[in-house]
């Protein structure tokens, strides 16, 4: 599946019942439609698809005439459908387009996938049993660039707040949480830890990691003294940009996350791009908040990305490109990953519809702030 992601849109088939939403409107020139999902004409500058497994019977007519009877999508945007599918594809991805953020760091667009698509992708996790919804917005994560924070912009944070770049990569992972999957400094100790330290990322020298060390390279290795957390973790992850879970050091009992008024005064105090960033930090930090225990991925299915929307490293490191050097060759080799981060079912019902696009919305805004915040703290 990886690097072949399959999409099929069926050849126009005549004699179909025409479809036509109950929201008619005059801007939108439509014609009778022939109720199948195929890619419509957008800006190139509005990152978006749609895929139809081939062969399969999909009915989402009336999921699209609800679509539009809420209101949220506008007939306006609709020009010309071939279909029940497109007419929905052409509006959603006008509703989008003009969300979307322009983004530095993060790489990512969406799709409109049909359930036969998504179960396509999944199926070699076993999860193809659970996808019940007709019409999913997939989450697509089509490659990734590594960025670095570097010791330089590390000591500047520390420098004006001992906190401050723990507090910076706790919102980072809040807002990723409820947007779009980052590779951070936890996550790449995480990797490392499941290939040298037994998956505990928390094993320190004393512990089991170097027996664990002498078992995969050999008693007498000279890649053991390499691999200790001790050599690892200040390169790879100091316990300021990970969550407390991962301390290891107990002189990191001091670090808190800043609030949003202390992230404002530090703004107001500093020059330069640390005053900005912790503007930009008190920003994310209001979106996160705002949207509280909601998330647009709720109910999502997982896709296993092979890609993520960005890495944020710690340090210029040879053991992150080690780390990633094995993820892609891995997962080249096996297949066992797929271009999506997930497939978010379509709403059906008026009050769940205009729910979800709130949430996209309150999404769209977090990885506008989010961009930035990643723009600011890295290069």
């Amino acid at each position: 599946m990886l690097f072949d992601p399959r999409s099929f849109v069926f050849e126009d088939v005549g004699g179909q019942p025409a479809w036509s939403s109950s929201r008619q409107h005059s801007a939108a020139q439509r014609r009778p439609a022939h109720d199948f999902l195929t890619l419509p004409v957008i800006p190139a500058g509005v990152p978006g698809k749609a895929a139809l497994a081939y062969q399969e019977d999909v009915d989402f007519t009336d999921l699209v005439r609800v679509q539009f009877a809420t209101g949220v999508l506008r007939a306006a945007h609709v020009v010309n459908p071939t279909g029940a599918g497109d007419a929905f594809a052409q509006a959603m991805f006008a509703w989008i387009g003009a969300r979307m953020p322009k983004c530095q760091r993060l790489q990512f667009s969406f799709s409109l996938v049909d359930q036969s698509a998504v179960a396509d992708q999944v199926s070699q996790f076993g999860w193809d049993e659970e996808l019940d919804n007709p019409l999913y917005l997939g989450v697509d994560l089509p490659g990734d660039e590594t960025y670095v924070i570097g010791m330089e912009r590390a000591q500047a944070l520390r420098a004006a707040h001992p906190s401050l770049l723990y507090t910076a990569m706790g919102i980072i992972n809040a807002a990723a949480g409820k947007s779009l999957y980052l590779r951070t400094p936890d996550e790449l100790l995480d990797m490392f830890a499941r290939w040298h330290w037994e998956f505990d990322s928390t094993l320190t020298d004393d512990d089991d990691a170097r027996s664990f060390l002498k078992e995969r390279f050999g008693e007498d290795d000279s890649d053991i003294e390499r691999y200790l957390p001790s050599v690892v973790r200040p390169e790879l992850a100091p316990d300021d940009t990970l969550p407390k879970f991962c301390h290891t050091n107990s002189a990191s009992a001091h670090l808190r996350t800043l609030s949003r008024r202390c992230l404002r005064a530090l703004s107001r105090s500093q020059d330069g791009w640390v005053g900005e960033l912790c503007g930009a930090l008190a920003d994310l930090q209001l979106l996160v908040a705002k949207q509280g225990e909601r998330s647009a991925l709720e109910g999502s299915q997982w896709a296993e990305p092979a890609y993520s929307a960005a890495i944020i490293a710690f340090s210029d490191s040879d053991y992150v490109s080690e780390l990633l050097d094995d993820h892609y060759d891995c997962i080249n080799n096996s297949g066992d990953a797929t271009l999506f981060q997930c497939f978010i079912p379509l709403a059906g019902e008026p009050d769940a519809i205009r729910q979800q696009f709130r949430d996209l919305d309150g999404m769209l805004r977090i990885i506008g702030a989010l961009d930035r915040v990643l723009t600011l703290i890295s290069s």
